[in-house]
Protein backbone atom coordinates (compact mmCIF):
# COMPACT_ATOMS: atom_id res chain seq x y z
CA UNK A 1 0.00 0.00 0.00
CA UNK A 2 2.71 2.70 1.21
CA UNK A 3 4.79 1.66 -2.28
CA UNK A 4 1.61 2.38 -4.76
CA UNK A 5 0.77 5.94 -2.68
CA UNK A 6 4.51 6.64 -3.21
CA UNK A 7 4.45 6.07 -6.67
CA UNK A 8 1.30 7.91 -6.92
CA UNK A 9 3.09 10.88 -5.89
CA UNK A 10 5.99 11.18 -7.67
CA UNK A 11 6.99 14.43 -9.92
CA UNK A 12 4.98 14.91 -13.09
CA UNK A 13 7.33 14.14 -15.98
CA UNK A 14 8.88 17.32 -17.84
CA UNK A 15 8.15 18.47 -20.94
CA UNK A 16 9.32 16.28 -23.33
CA UNK A 17 12.11 18.17 -26.04
CA UNK A 18 11.52 19.11 -29.52
CA UNK A 19 11.33 16.34 -31.88
CA UNK A 20 12.71 18.13 -34.84
CA UNK A 21 15.45 20.64 -35.47
CA UNK A 22 13.36 22.76 -38.09
CA UNK A 23 15.37 25.49 -39.79
CA UNK A 24 18.74 25.92 -38.56
CA UNK A 25 21.74 27.36 -39.76
CA UNK A 26 24.08 24.97 -40.81
CA UNK A 27 27.00 26.67 -42.01
CA UNK A 28 28.48 27.54 -38.41
CA UNK A 29 28.15 23.58 -38.08
CA UNK A 30 30.05 22.75 -40.89
CA UNK A 31 32.99 25.47 -39.99
CA UNK A 32 32.79 23.90 -36.19
CA UNK A 33 33.49 20.57 -38.11
CA UNK A 34 35.81 21.52 -40.43
CA UNK A 35 38.07 22.98 -37.68
CA UNK A 36 37.92 20.01 -35.99
CA UNK A 37 39.23 17.80 -38.16
CA UNK A 38 42.11 20.03 -38.96
CA UNK A 39 42.91 19.74 -35.25
CA UNK A 40 42.64 15.85 -35.65
CA UNK A 41 44.83 16.10 -38.02
CA UNK A 42 42.37 14.74 -40.66
CA UNK A 43 44.76 13.30 -43.56
CA UNK A 44 42.36 14.31 -46.48
CA UNK A 45 41.54 17.61 -44.89
CA UNK A 46 42.72 19.85 -47.85
CA UNK A 47 39.73 17.91 -49.37
CA UNK A 48 37.07 18.57 -47.03
CA UNK A 49 33.89 19.94 -49.30
CA UNK A 50 32.72 23.36 -49.37
CA UNK A 51 29.89 24.16 -46.49
CA UNK A 52 27.22 24.42 -48.87
CA UNK A 53 28.04 20.56 -50.14
CA UNK A 54 26.10 19.71 -46.78
CA UNK A 55 25.83 15.96 -47.70
CA UNK A 56 28.95 15.34 -49.10
CA UNK A 57 30.64 17.18 -45.73
CA UNK A 58 29.04 14.54 -44.22
CA UNK A 59 30.52 11.30 -46.35
CA UNK A 60 33.93 12.83 -46.23
CA UNK A 61 33.74 13.30 -42.03
CA UNK A 62 32.02 9.86 -41.85
CA UNK A 63 34.99 8.40 -44.25
CA UNK A 64 37.93 9.98 -42.20
CA UNK A 65 36.41 10.26 -38.47
CA UNK A 66 38.24 7.06 -38.11
CA UNK A 67 41.51 8.70 -38.72
CA UNK A 68 41.12 11.41 -36.39
CA UNK A 69 44.02 11.79 -33.50
CA UNK A 70 43.25 13.64 -29.94
CA UNK A 71 45.63 16.34 -29.43
CA UNK A 72 47.51 15.30 -25.95
CA UNK A 73 47.01 19.60 -25.14
CA UNK A 74 43.96 20.10 -26.47
CA UNK A 75 40.68 20.36 -23.56
CA UNK A 76 38.72 19.30 -26.52
CA UNK A 77 36.77 16.23 -27.32
CA UNK A 78 38.05 16.25 -31.13
CA UNK A 79 36.38 13.16 -32.15
CA UNK A 80 33.93 13.24 -29.88
CA UNK A 81 32.35 16.52 -30.77
CA UNK A 82 32.80 16.18 -34.24
CA UNK A 83 30.42 12.80 -34.04
CA UNK A 84 27.83 14.95 -32.20
CA UNK A 85 28.06 17.53 -34.99
CA UNK A 86 27.54 14.77 -37.61
CA UNK A 87 24.61 13.50 -36.09
CA UNK A 88 22.90 17.18 -35.95
CA UNK A 89 23.74 17.50 -39.48
CA UNK A 90 22.40 14.00 -40.05
CA UNK A 91 18.91 14.82 -38.33
CA UNK A 92 18.68 17.94 -40.17
CA UNK A 93 19.24 16.03 -44.09
CA UNK A 94 16.83 13.34 -42.73
CA UNK A 95 13.97 16.73 -41.62
CA UNK A 96 14.99 18.05 -45.32
CA UNK A 97 14.29 14.53 -46.89
CA UNK A 98 10.97 14.29 -45.39
CA UNK A 99 9.97 17.08 -46.49
CA UNK A 100 11.03 17.28 -49.73
CA UNK A 101 9.83 13.85 -50.49
CA UNK A 102 6.48 14.61 -49.24
CA UNK A 103 6.37 17.92 -51.33
CA UNK A 104 7.26 15.42 -54.31
CA UNK A 105 4.30 13.61 -53.78
CA UNK A 106 2.21 16.16 -53.67
CA UNK A 107 3.20 17.65 -56.46
CA UNK A 108 2.67 14.61 -58.67
CA UNK A 109 -0.83 13.69 -56.97
CA UNK A 110 -1.42 17.65 -57.78
CA UNK A 111 -1.24 16.62 -61.51
CA UNK A 112 -2.80 13.44 -61.34
CA UNK A 113 -0.34 11.09 -60.84
CA UNK A 114 -2.30 7.51 -59.30
CA UNK A 115 -0.93 6.47 -56.17
CA UNK A 116 0.51 2.77 -57.88
CA UNK A 117 3.61 5.17 -59.47
CA UNK A 118 4.41 6.16 -56.19
CA UNK A 119 5.19 2.26 -54.84
CA UNK A 120 8.57 1.54 -56.30
CA UNK A 121 9.93 5.66 -55.33
CA UNK A 122 8.40 4.87 -51.95
CA UNK A 123 9.85 1.34 -51.40
CA UNK A 124 6.28 -0.43 -51.08
CA UNK A 125 4.50 -3.03 -52.73
CA UNK A 126 0.44 -1.43 -53.09
CA UNK A 127 -0.95 1.75 -53.87
CA UNK A 128 -2.45 1.76 -50.20
CA UNK A 129 1.03 1.59 -49.15
CA UNK A 130 1.88 4.21 -50.89
CA UNK A 131 -0.92 6.53 -49.49
CA UNK A 132 -0.25 5.63 -45.71
CA UNK A 133 3.37 5.72 -45.99
CA UNK A 134 2.73 9.90 -47.26
CA UNK A 135 0.81 10.02 -44.58
CA UNK A 136 3.51 8.92 -42.47
CA UNK A 137 5.51 11.96 -43.86
CA UNK A 138 2.81 14.30 -43.09
CA UNK A 139 2.41 13.82 -39.63
CA UNK A 140 6.20 13.83 -39.12
CA UNK A 141 5.69 17.37 -40.48
CA UNK A 142 3.14 18.36 -37.76
CA UNK A 143 2.90 15.96 -35.43
CA UNK A 144 3.97 17.03 -31.75
CA UNK A 145 6.26 15.97 -28.89
CA UNK A 146 4.41 12.56 -27.85
CA UNK A 147 2.49 11.95 -30.73
CA UNK A 148 3.08 9.19 -33.03
CA UNK A 149 4.34 9.50 -36.92
CA UNK A 150 0.81 7.75 -37.97
CA UNK A 151 -1.74 8.92 -40.94
CA UNK A 152 -4.32 9.26 -37.72
CA UNK A 153 -2.14 11.77 -36.64
CA UNK A 154 -1.65 13.81 -39.69
CA UNK A 155 -5.64 13.69 -40.15
CA UNK A 156 -6.26 15.31 -36.47
CA UNK A 157 -3.78 17.86 -37.52
CA UNK A 158 -5.53 18.55 -40.95
CA UNK A 159 -9.35 18.34 -39.56
CA UNK A 160 -7.50 21.03 -36.50
CA UNK A 161 -6.02 23.51 -39.21
CA UNK A 162 -9.29 23.61 -41.77
CA UNK A 163 -11.41 24.01 -38.69
CA UNK A 164 -9.20 27.11 -37.73
CA UNK A 165 -9.51 28.29 -41.38
CA UNK A 166 -13.21 28.06 -41.34
CA UNK A 167 -13.11 30.11 -38.01
CA UNK A 168 -10.96 32.89 -39.72
CA UNK A 169 -12.98 33.04 -42.80
CA UNK A 170 -16.32 33.09 -40.60
CA UNK A 171 -14.35 35.81 -38.70
CA UNK A 172 -13.57 37.95 -41.85
CA UNK A 173 -17.14 37.81 -43.24
CA UNK A 174 -18.21 39.28 -39.71
CA UNK A 175 -15.53 42.24 -39.99
CA UNK A 176 -16.33 42.63 -43.66
CA UNK A 177 -19.93 43.05 -43.13
CA UNK A 178 -19.19 45.44 -40.00
CA UNK A 179 -16.85 47.56 -42.40
CA UNK A 180 -18.78 50.29 -43.65
CA UNK A 181 -20.08 50.72 -39.52
CA UNK A 182 -16.30 50.90 -38.77
CA UNK A 183 -15.12 53.49 -41.34
CA UNK A 184 -17.83 56.12 -40.34
CA UNK A 185 -16.71 55.50 -36.59
CA UNK A 186 -13.46 55.84 -38.10
CA UNK A 187 -13.77 58.91 -39.25
CA UNK A 188 -15.14 59.95 -36.44
CA UNK A 189 -12.60 59.53 -34.40
CA UNK A 190 -9.75 60.75 -36.78
CA UNK A 191 -12.14 64.13 -36.52
CA UNK A 192 -11.38 64.37 -32.72
CA UNK A 193 -8.49 63.00 -32.24
CA UNK A 194 -6.74 65.53 -30.65
CA UNK A 195 -9.11 65.19 -27.96
CA UNK A 196 -7.75 61.27 -27.30
CA UNK A 197 -5.26 60.39 -24.99
CA UNK A 198 -2.60 58.14 -26.96
CA UNK A 199 0.03 55.68 -26.39
CA UNK A 200 2.52 53.78 -28.57
CA UNK A 201 -0.19 51.37 -29.49
CA UNK A 202 -2.99 53.68 -29.91
CA UNK A 203 -0.89 55.99 -32.19
CA UNK A 204 0.27 52.70 -34.35
CA UNK A 205 -3.50 51.49 -35.04
CA UNK A 206 -4.39 55.05 -35.68
CA UNK A 207 -1.85 55.34 -38.20
CA UNK A 208 -3.16 52.12 -39.91
CA UNK A 209 -6.65 53.70 -39.94
CA UNK A 210 -5.59 56.84 -41.56
CA UNK A 211 -3.18 55.28 -44.07
CA UNK A 212 -6.22 52.94 -45.13
CA UNK A 213 -9.59 54.59 -44.40
CA UNK A 214 -10.11 55.35 -48.41
CA UNK A 215 -8.21 52.32 -49.82
CA UNK A 216 -10.29 49.32 -48.91
CA UNK A 217 -11.29 47.59 -51.82
CA UNK A 218 -10.61 43.25 -50.86
CA UNK A 219 -13.42 42.04 -48.20
CA UNK A 220 -9.70 40.60 -46.70
CA UNK A 221 -8.65 44.64 -46.64
CA UNK A 222 -11.91 45.80 -45.41
CA UNK A 223 -12.00 42.98 -42.62
CA UNK A 224 -8.42 43.96 -41.29
CA UNK A 225 -9.79 47.66 -41.39
CA UNK A 226 -12.20 47.03 -38.57
CA UNK A 227 -9.55 44.84 -36.55
CA UNK A 228 -8.00 48.01 -36.67
CA UNK A 229 -10.96 50.04 -35.50
CA UNK A 230 -11.31 47.94 -32.29
CA UNK A 231 -7.59 47.67 -31.93
CA UNK A 232 -7.51 51.17 -31.53
CA UNK A 233 -9.99 51.45 -29.25
CA UNK A 234 -9.12 48.95 -27.00
CA UNK A 235 -5.20 50.14 -26.83
CA UNK A 236 -6.65 54.01 -25.62
CA UNK A 237 -8.62 52.28 -22.88
CA UNK A 238 -5.72 50.17 -21.91
CA UNK A 239 -3.80 53.64 -21.75
CA UNK A 240 -6.48 55.33 -19.67
CA UNK A 241 -6.65 52.32 -16.79
CA UNK A 242 -3.09 51.81 -16.81
CA UNK A 243 -2.46 55.88 -16.17
CA UNK A 244 -5.94 56.01 -14.06
CA UNK A 245 -7.09 58.67 -15.88
CA UNK A 246 -9.92 59.57 -18.32
CA UNK A 247 -9.16 58.96 -22.16
CA UNK A 248 -10.14 62.01 -23.54
CA UNK A 249 -10.03 65.09 -22.71
CA UNK A 250 -13.16 66.95 -24.47
CA UNK A 251 -16.73 65.90 -24.60
CA UNK A 252 -16.88 65.42 -28.91
CA UNK A 253 -14.17 62.98 -28.33
CA UNK A 254 -16.02 61.50 -25.21
CA UNK A 255 -18.67 61.18 -27.81
CA UNK A 256 -17.01 59.71 -30.45
CA UNK A 257 -15.16 57.10 -28.47
CA UNK A 258 -18.21 55.83 -26.55
CA UNK A 259 -19.57 55.55 -30.34
CA UNK A 260 -16.52 53.50 -31.10
CA UNK A 261 -16.34 51.44 -27.54
CA UNK A 262 -19.73 50.24 -28.41
CA UNK A 263 -18.88 49.20 -31.73
CA UNK A 264 -16.35 47.03 -30.50
CA UNK A 265 -18.11 45.35 -27.98
CA UNK A 266 -21.54 44.98 -29.42
CA UNK A 267 -22.80 43.80 -32.62
CA UNK A 268 -24.91 46.92 -33.70
CA UNK A 269 -23.70 50.56 -32.19
CA UNK A 270 -26.89 52.73 -31.81
CA UNK A 271 -25.22 55.91 -34.19
CA UNK A 272 -27.15 59.24 -33.76
CA UNK A 273 -28.83 60.72 -36.89
CA UNK A 274 -26.73 63.78 -37.41
CA UNK A 275 -23.70 60.97 -38.31
CA UNK A 276 -25.41 58.90 -40.21
CA UNK A 277 -26.53 61.80 -42.43
CA UNK A 278 -23.42 63.18 -42.33
CA UNK A 279 -22.15 60.68 -44.53
CA UNK A 280 -24.33 60.12 -47.55
CA UNK A 281 -23.64 62.94 -49.12
CA UNK A 282 -24.54 66.64 -48.90
CA UNK A 283 -28.24 68.05 -48.12
CA UNK A 284 -28.94 68.74 -51.51
CA UNK A 285 -28.68 65.63 -52.39
CA UNK A 286 -30.11 63.82 -49.84
CA UNK A 287 -33.28 65.96 -50.16
CA UNK A 288 -33.25 65.02 -54.03
CA UNK A 289 -33.20 61.06 -53.36
CA UNK A 290 -35.93 61.85 -50.41
CA UNK A 291 -38.65 64.00 -53.25
CA UNK A 292 -37.26 61.52 -55.88
CA UNK A 293 -40.44 60.47 -58.60
CA UNK A 294 -42.20 63.90 -57.35
CA UNK A 295 -42.90 63.05 -53.55
CA UNK A 296 -41.18 62.20 -50.60
CA UNK A 297 -40.15 59.12 -49.76
CA UNK A 298 -42.70 57.62 -47.03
Amino acid sequence: MTRKTAKGAEAPRSKRPPIRLGEIKTGPIVNRLRELHELGGDPAFERFPASEELFLVLEHAQTWASKLKQPKDSLVNVVGEAAVLRAKLWQYLREQADAGQLKAIEDGRGVGVPWDHFTEALCVTSKQGAYQKARRLMAEQVRDPGERRSPEIAREHEQRAAAEQRAERALMLVQERRFPIARRIGRLLLEHRDGIALDNWATYWLGEIIETIDDRDTPAERARFTGWVESFVRAVHRHARQRNQPSTTTEEARRALALATEFTFQEQPKIPEQIRCSQSGNPVRRERRRTRGGRRAG
